[in-house]
């Protein structure tokens, strides 16, 4: 009796040593009772302390927080399934870019190289040549340099390079003689071309325009401000800037010193010179000069388009400039007008509204003009306008997404690309006379995958408010509703981003292996057009995340799945959506994944790129948007005592979007917060950015991290963590 007694007792102790405890706490020395008032109101914030990232203390935490995040997702059993397909992947090529005298340059890298190297050749057909190798750029260093962005002049004799390393994202410049493949000896420093409207050619290809950016430490109240676009000469000194665009020079535009200015022109045929104040928004200010004025000491710049106009872009034909806009359309109109003499309110409209579809892309060739409609931003097809009349296109094969190429109104050539949830990208030529498309596809074929088995189902669900949003879902033929389907949903929302269909095949992987993959599309971003955007921006931004939330309560209603399978993702400005979409209903998800995530609103116009942020979510000094940015505060609606699902925050200590203590102070607050014995790790990594230039190798083991964690919280029977890990 007693024997049987201690093998019942053994047998329980093995039991038990198998059961992890991710109960933790975080130390007090990075605690502190700071407070704030804000319009009558009483803010606390516990963690403010981690917003100092360079004390020695609050480093120390980060970096073990990094060290155990490692120490989980490097031991879930499974993830080597993922490493194993995804280094079975082929040659990847992109950014392709034809000049108009038919060079193609493009960035490829094969399966066994770390960076991509630029490229080109004649026309589709010819013969492939090396340009440029990153790798030998700063070889003495131990860094790692990345091409983020190039731009051939217009009589393709130069090429400009863009590099940044460590995914810092800013950049230096250097210039290529495209015959010789030699670098001229200037380097043009802080620069950001990859986001901030990249270079700009002129005419004669003497120089060209960029944005300089004066403040490029992070630690420095000045990061990010006062951004000047600068006009270079091919071989001048660049430290002696030739400021041509900034808030300093131009103080009649009126800019504020976190906005982005910029010139800019389509053709070394143009006769206009634009600039622009963008920033973090759908739609910036626009005004014009003529071309001729470019060396005047100071430029009248007229208005063009104002916010309101609603101009997301432009083509310019002669004097005459065709424009998409949401103005009195929220689904688009294309309109044009002579700038000679320019009616932006009462236009030309050459194609109106269609109110049940959106207008997504258009370009113009000697051939005409053409354009895409979308519905509900998963279904696009192919038109022409002809006089005043519009005729469909067909097509090789149902478009999810369609993109459009040209070379401009003097050229015939169209290149057309399309998208699909299980279609690989392809690129067609398009002839009109004959009306035929010929596939110029440089992309790899990935003649070893096969997803005729997949399912995609285009839905919508009612929201809180019986507005129907869009859901997609892609699964195999053979999954049935049984509710114990892992679901992995995603959902962005923001800045009239629309989520259109491509294949992802570390997704594939996801489902091959017997998951559920949700998009759900919901308000905030442009699916349905630019009210689509406004039903989820500032006061409206709750419909985002209660969007989400329907969009899972159907999938547990209809037994695809149910909570305890259910895995939240998103990046970004989408951490505003999954942090409130866990924090007002916790109890619908086993997990939730955000990648580099804004999740303390309040605080955004601390952040680096937070003055740009006011456009789209508010300000803490308006009283009204206060409470909007509180209700939309991840950070905020954290309560003590909950139970939380699961949680995998990324960040990266170079990130100049999204501090690493966003989701720092998410995570701490998070770890002392919740009673759900369930991981809370904060991934983070101190030679990354936001993973705009991270490597392929450093994108495909994220993913990996996402899926096997994912499919661990979720009972995946091949996914769990090893026994003997220290997870406390």
């Amino acid at each position: 009796m007693i024997k049987k007694l201690l093998g019942i007792i053994c047998i329980l102790l093995v039991g038990c040593s198998k059961e992890h405890s991710f109960q933790r706490t975080v130390p007090t020395d990075i605690q502190n009772n700071t407070s704030e008032i804000y319009h009558g109101k009483e803010i606390v914030d516990v963690f403010r302390p981690l917003e100092n990232m360079k004390d020695s203390t609050i480093l120390n935490w980060y970096k073990k927080e990094a060290q155990y995040a490692q120490n989980i997702l490097q031991n879930i059993t499974g993830r080597e399934l993922f490493q194993t397909q995804t280094n079975d992947t082929n040659i990847s090529i992109s950014e392709l870019t034809y000049t108009n005298n038919d060079q193609l340059y493009y960035l490829k890298k094969t399966a066994n190289e770390t960076t991509a190297k630029l490229y080109c050749r004649y026309k589709i057909q010819g013969k492939e040549i090396l340009i440029f190798n990153p790798e030998n750029y700063q070889s003495k260093t131990d860094k790692t340099y990345y091409i983020n962005y190039f731009n051939p002049s217009w009589d393709n004799s130069k090429i400009v390079i863009s590099l940044s390393k460590d995914d810092e994202e800013i950049s230096e410049i250097i210039i290529l003689d495209t015959k010789t493949k030699k670098k001229y000896p200037q380097v043009i420093q802080n620069t950001w071309p990859a986001a901030l409207g990249g270079v700009r050619w002129l005419a004669d290809n003497s120089g060209f325009f960029y944005e300089h950016v004066p403040e490029i430490n992070s630690d420095s109240e000045d990061y990010l401000k006062n951004i000047e676009t600068v006009l270079y000469t091919i071989g001048n000194n660049p430290k002696k800037r030739n400021v041509y665009f900034s808030k300093k020079n131009n103080p009649e535009i009126q800019m504020n010193s976190g906005d982005f200015p910029e010139i800019m022109f389509q053709s070394p045929t143009d006769n206009y010179l634009f600039s622009n104040v963008s920033g973090a928004s759908a739609y910036y200010k626009y005004y014009y000069t003529e071309y001729n004025n470019i060396y005047n000491k100071k430029i009248d710049w007229k208005p063009l388009f104002s916010q309101e106009d609603k101009v997301p872009f432009f083509y310019v034909v002669a004097d005459e400039i065709y424009f998409l806009t949401a103005r009195n359309a929220s689904n688009f109109k294309i309109c044009k007008t002579s700038l000679k003499n320019p009616d932006v309110q009462n236009p030309t409209v050459l194609v109106a509204e269609d109110p049940k579809e959106t207008i997504s892309d258009f370009v113009i060739t000697k051939q005409g003009l053409f354009y895409v409609k979308t519905k509900n931003g998963i279904a696009s097809k192919l038109y022409k306008l002809e006089g005043t009349t519009s005729t469909e296109i067909s097509i090789p094969k149902p478009a999810g997404a369609i993109y459009l190429f040209s070379k401009g109104a003097d050229y015939d050539d169209l290149w057309v690309e399309i998208y699909g949830w299980t279609t690989h990208k392809v690129r067609y030529k398009y002839n009109s006379q004959q009306h035929t498309f010929t596939e110029e596809n440089m992309y790899p074929k990935k003649s070893h995958t096969n997803y005729d088995d997949i399912v995609v189902e285009e839905i919508e669900i009612p929201s809180h408010d019986g507005v129907l949003i869009p859901l997609s879902l892609i699964y195999h033929k053979n999954i049935q509703k049984n509710g114990n389907n892992p679901v992995l949903i995603y959902g962005y929302g923001t800045y009239a981003f629309s989520l259109t269909p491509e294949v992802n095949p570390l997704m594939m992987q996801w489902i091959d292996k017997g998951g559920i993959y949700a998009v759900t599309h919901v308000r905030g971003g442009g699916e349905k057009g630019d009210t689509w955007h406004k039903a989820g921006f500032k006061k409206t931004k709750p419909n985002t995340w209660k969007d989400f939330i329907a969009c899972t309560e159907y999938l547990i209603a209809e037994k695809y799945t149910k909570p305890e399978k259910i895995a939240a993702w998103s990046s970004s400005a989408g951490g505003i959506l999954i942090g409130r979409v866990i924090t007002e209903r916790p109890e619908l998800y086993a997990a939730a994944i955000i990648r580099v995530g804004t999740l303390n609103t309040l605080r955004s116009e601390n952040t680096p790129n937070g003055l740009n942020g006011i456009k789209e979510y508010g300000t803490v000094k308006d009283a009204k948007e206060f409470q909007y940015l509180l209700e939309m505060d991840a950070y905020q609606h954290i309560k003590k005592g909950a139970k939380y699902p699961a949680l995998l925050l990324t960040a990266g200590m170079n990130d100049t979007r999204v501090p690493a203590w966003q989701p720092g102070k998410f995570a701490a607050k998070m770890i002392e917060a919740t009673t759900a014995n369930k991981p809370i790790i904060l991934n983070v990594d101190f030679k990354s950015g936001h993973g705009f230039d991270a490597s392929d190798e450093k994108r495909s083991t994220e993913l990996q991290d996402i899926l096997s964690f994912a499919f661990w919280q979720t009972g995946h029977k091949n996914f769990t963590l090893k026994e003997n890990v220290f997870t406390n």
